[in-house]
C-alpha cells in the first residue's frame, strides 16, 4: 500500500468508493453529483484528498478528505478531517490508520497547528482508532450548528 494525493486519473475509483462511503453514512448514492463534487474539489484545490492505493492492483483502498481552516488567533492553518472511508474489501488491513498517519505528517509539512474531526458517539471503532493515534476529545469547547437549508 502507498498513499498519494488524489489526482484526476484516480477520480472514477474515488467516486465509486465515495458512493460506498455515502451509503454507509446513510445518504443516497448519486454518482453524477458525487463525480462533479469531487472533480471540483480536486480541480480547484478546495480540499486535499489522500488515497491509499493497493500496490498490487493499483486500486483505491481508502481515502481521507481534508478541508483547510485557519486560526485567526494563532495565525496558522488547521486541517478539518471531514471524511475517511475505506472500501469494504480492505477494512481491517490498517488503511485508515495509514491514511490518518499521512494526514498527521501533512499537518506538520504545512505548519498546521492541529487537525480537527468529528465522529458519531456510537462509532466506537473510529473513536478507538483516533484515540490510538493521539487524538483527544475537546472538552473545552461546544460544537454548535444550524441548518442553512
Amino acid at each position: 500500500m502507498y498513499i498519494v494525493k488524489c489526482t484526476e486519473p484516480y477520480l472514477q475509483q474515488l467516486v465509486e468508493l465515495f458512493e460506498e462511503y455515502r451509503l454507509f453514512c446513510g445518504f443516497e448514492q448519486s454518482k453524477p453529483e458525487t463525480t462533479a463534487f469531487l472533480k471540483s474539489l480536486i480541480g480547484n484545490g478546495e480540499s486535499t484528498i489522500f488515497i491509499a492505493i493497493d500496490s498490487e492492483t493499483d486500486s483505491v483502498m481508502g481515502f481521507v478528505n481534508l478541508y483547510p481552516c485557519y486560526s485567526s488567533l494563532a495565525l496558522k492553518r488547521i486541517w478539518i478531517l471531514n471524511d475517511l472511508g475505506v472500501s469494504s474489501c480492505y477494512r481491517g488491513k490498517g488503511v485508515s490508520k495509514a491514511l490518518i498517519q499521512r494526514v498527521q505528517e501533512y499537518a506538520k509539512e504545512t505548519d498546521a497547528i492541529r487537525i480537527e474531526l468529528k465522529t458519531e458517539v456510537k462509532n466506537t471503532t473510529a473513536r478507538s482508532l483516533y484515540k490510538s493515534l493521539d487524538f483527544t476529545i475537546d472538552t473545552d469547547n461546544i460544537y454548535y450548528r444550524v441548518s442553512a437549508i
